[in-house]
């Protein structure tokens, strides 16, 4: 009942913060983007083969579709957890630097040493979870992918800050975080007039099916996901802060119509842009 009504939750508002207690809910965190905080007790896990024991003050943090076994849960063992759709990591991802990511997702598991960032922590998570509850707002989305992007910047302080404080070592980074990075970089450049993968790939020197296969490994969405998830959050903007007509916003965004916007959009969104606009 409790994975029930979360997926209930995240479809309704986009995330759910719950408390997690047991070894299935730990091994839903595949299902979502998700960040967990241990309170008490010890967790065994797996995460893509690899074990991490988890304990007061650890923080875990998992894209989508990575593979959890729970190999031991104490009787004890409590935690709080948020999970969030693609829709909803994606617009809260927007805006930061690429090297963020390799940060926060080089290792899985971390502990928070620090009293000030674990209250600030579990503040949010107790903001988001207060706020799920609160009657319907017209900014809901802004004041939840602003919320969680600040928590990501929290994360990517701690574990930056872990990283400097550990013995020197040298950093490697593949040619797929290098071309991911540029992959990234060469979106926010080019969103509003290019829309293709192959435009992408073309800029790279890589071929289209490479850079699927990057974007899966590094993000877990496809590249077309991506680049989709970058014009709609910057479509949403502009419906809701220039006042510009959606057929400026087409010719903006480089669509051939005002009707090719409105179907790309409702397949992004479920909502036409007008729909979209008024509903704000």
């Amino acid at each position: 009942m409790e994975d029930q009504n979360t997926d209930q939750l995240i479809a309704a508002n986009g995330y759910a913060v719950s408390d997690c207690t047991s070894a299935e809910q730990i091994e839903s965190m595949a299902r979502y983007s998700s960040v967990l905080v241990c309170n008490s007790g010890r967790a065994v896990i797996e995460i893509n083969m690899l074990e991490y024991t988890v304990a007061p003050d650890t923080c875990v943090l998992v894209p989508p579709a990575m593979i959890i076994r729970v190999k031991h849960v104490t009787d004890d063992f409590s935690a709080t957890m948020l999970q969030t759709s693609q829709e909803t990591s994606m617009s809260s991802f927007i805006g930061l630097e690429t090297e963020m990511f390799n940060v926060i997702y080089r290792n899985p598991s971390f502990t928070i040493t620090d009293s000030g960032e674990l209250a600030l922590m579990h503040n949010i998570l107790a903001n988001l979870r207060i706020f799920a509850q609160l009657p319907p707002s017209a900014h809901k989305k802004d004041f939840v992918y602003g919320t969680i992007h600040c928590l990501f910047i929290i994360i990517y302080d701690i574990r930056l800050r872990l990283t400097l404080s550990a013995p020197p070592h040298n950093a490697t980074y593949t040619s797929a975080d290098n071309y991911f990075r540029q992959f990234l970089a060469l979106i926010k450049e080019n969103c509003r007039t290019h829309h293709d993968v192959a435009f992408y790939a073309d800029k790279l020197h890589i071929t289209p099916k490479y850079l699927n296969e990057i974007s899966r490994r590094k993000a877990r969405f496809t590249a077309k996901e991506i680049i989709t998830q970058f014009i709609v959050t910057l479509i949403k903007r502009e419906l809701l802060i220039s006042g510009n007509s959606v057929q400026r916003i087409a010719y903006d965004y480089n669509f051939c119509d005002q009707s090719s916007l409105g179907k790309f959009f409702k397949k992004a969104t479920g909502m036409s842009p007008i729909a979209y606009r008024r509903s704000r």
